[in-house]
């Protein structure tokens, strides 16, 4: 089965030219079945911009979401901690791939050098850039933190990006939240 190409963040928009020969009913049909088939996107991995390295996530359906607050709300009482680990397991859980993007190219996925597969958790990306676990640091959340060198404020601003394009799929992530970076 062929994989459908997904679009990239830059490849979203929301500011298209209206076509005034077609009626606008039809333009909004068609609109809307672009939104409804955004599943995926690609969002620069914070810090390894200059690289070209993005993150390809899915969009998670509420009932996912849900499971993953009731799930970390059993974890902790502190609500900060609680926010917190609901973000990570958000981010952890639509993730679908490591991709470098050279300018002018399609994204590639990151190969792992054993397995010469391509790199789809967090544990296996922070294992790439040499993270090394020892005992209870053996999981995603915890690799998650050695990627964004344990900066929370770098990890909640990659969330809020990821966060409003789940929220509005035809969101100009790049242009709204990235600015030039792209």
């Amino acid at each position: 089965m062929e994989e459908l190409e997904q679009p990239l963040v830059t490849e979203i928009t929301s500011d298209e030219q209206i076509n005034p020969e077609r009626s606008l009913a039809d333009q909004l049909r068609e609109r809307r079945a672009e939104i409804a088939d955004t599943k995926e996107v690609f969002i620069p991995l914070t810090g390894y911009e200059q690289f070209g390295v993005q993150v390809k996530h899915r969009l998670m359906d509420r009932a996912e979401v849900e499971r993953v607050g009731r799930r970390v709300i059993t974890e902790t009482r502190d609500r900060g901690e609680r926010n917190m680990r609901i973000l990570l397991d958000v981010i952890i859980n639509s993730t679908e791939g490591f991709y470098v993007q050279e300018e002018d190219k399609e994204p590639e996925g990151i190969p792992d050098p054993k397995t010469q597969e391509n790199i789809v958790g967090w544990d296996g990306f922070a294992t790439y850039l040499g993270w090394s676990p020892n005992g209870d640091e053996q999981t995603a959340r915890a690799a998650l933190y050695w990627v964004f060198g344990s900066n929370e404020f770098s990890i909640g601003q990659y969330g809020i990006i990821l966060n409003r394009w789940m929220g509005n799929t035809s969101l100009k992530v790049d242009e709204e939240f990235l600015g030039e970076v792209l």
